[in-house]
């Protein structure tokens, strides 16, 4: 008898400092932060495909972001 574990989910890396900007939704000027988010398909929690990534420039303060495909 065989089993096997699959899974699908996101997995965010930081990218550093985008700059600073200003917040449309909570009109402070902060630095913000680039991140990536890679969907997985795993195999017993190992990561095994990539099925597509978004980078994403986000506000700290209120999580505002802008997507940058």
């Amino acid at each position: 008898m065989f089993f096997f574990i699959f899974g699908y989910g996101p997995r965010v890396k930081d990218l550093g400092a985008a700059g600073f900007r200003d917040c449309p939704r909570c009109h402070n000027q902060t630095m913000w932060r680039r991140t990536e988010s890679t969907n997985w398909v795993t195999l017993f929690f190992i990561p095994v495909l990539p099925t597509g990534s978004t980078t994403v420039v986000s506000c700290p303060i209120c999580g505002h972001a802008d997507v940058k495909d």
